[in-house]
């Protein structure tokens, strides 16, 4: 298992402390974490691959903000170590995913237990923030009946790659329309009054993919999601194989490249190794140019 991180910072000169814990961990091919090309061609060669990466972690944030907490996708759900967890998604869904990726997840990993451990009662959780609708950033979904779930709209409509078999029963989240433009990004959607919580859209992954950006006393956090897999990813350009648009997924590179070269930026991803560094340092964002 891949070990928390706690940091305690401020915005707007009040309170503010994050947690990223991981949810389990995975293994995925090398050329679906990393491509070789950027069209349809990059899921085929992915599959006849034969090699895993290392062991990656699936982060999730948990924001103990002034103005309530959030969590930021749910991880993984500890049933998926059950064989039959992908039966209501198909043959060939329970097929791929049992071939192409590995998962391993205890009880105590789920995100409720996680939770527990930080002194977090779920009744207290303002809101869940999904970055997109994908089984390993929703698993934990149904420990949260009570708790608005803030997803774009745009995810919602069209949910790429997502498994709705198996979304909790009765699922419907709240969906925002992202119209607030931040330079560089033409749509936002603040969280908070102070607007130092805002959903921002960063498509390529999905459709709808959103990161979730958070501005402290002493520069930003943008939790990116699936964005890219690695900064090393957004740094040189490179992308995953599991990109719904590869252009549209350039483009985010560039805008948050670009916000970062105005702002301090510590940029986080859900599969990261080193997020968790990151964070601890409070890293900014470095490219070449």
């Amino acid at each position: 298992m891949f070990s928390p991180i706690t940091i305690n910072t401020t915005t707007t000169g009040r309170p503010l402390r994050l947690h990223l814990v991981s949810t389990g961990k995975g293994l995925d091919k090398t050329r679906f974490r990393q491509a070789r090309f950027r069209n349809k061609l990059s899921i085929l060669d992915a599959i006849l691959d034969r090699r895993f990466t290392e062991w990656i972690p699936i982060w999730v944030l948990i924001i103990e903000h002034p103005d309530g907490t959030f969590i930021v996708d749910t991880g993984l759900d500890p049933a998926i170590s059950r064989p039959g967890y992908f039966k209501t998604s198909g043959f060939a869904v329970t097929r791929y995913m049992r071939s192409q990726f590995r998962f391993r997840i205890t009880p105590d990993d789920g995100i409720d237990q996680q939770l527990i451990k930080l002194n977090i009662p779920i009744p207290s959780v303002k809101a869940v923030i999904l970055t997109h609708l994908h089984f390993d950033h929703t698993g934990g979904l149904r420990h949260f009946p009570q708790t608005p779930i803030l997803l774009n709209r745009k995810e919602w409509k069209r949910p790429a790659g997502a498994l709705k078999k198996l979304y909790p029963p009765g699922f419907q989240p709240t969906l925002l329309d992202l119209n607030t433009p931040l330079d560089p990004f033409p749509n936002t959607c603040p969280l908070v009054p102070d607007n130092s919580l805002t959903l921002v859209h960063t498509p390529g992954h999905t459709p709808g993919h959103c990161s979730v950006l958070i501005k402290t006393d002493t520069g930003h956090i943008l939790f990116g999601g699936d964005a890219c897999y690695t900064q090393d990813q957004l740094a040189e350009t490179k992308f995953a194989a599991n990109m719904a648009s590869y252009k549209a997924a350039k483009r985010t590179y560039r805008k948050i490249k670009e916000f970062a070269r105005n702002h301090p930026l510590c940029f986080l991803t859900t599969h990261d190794r080193e997020s968790t560094d990151r964070l601890a340092q409070r890293t900014p964002l470095h490219f070449s140019q």
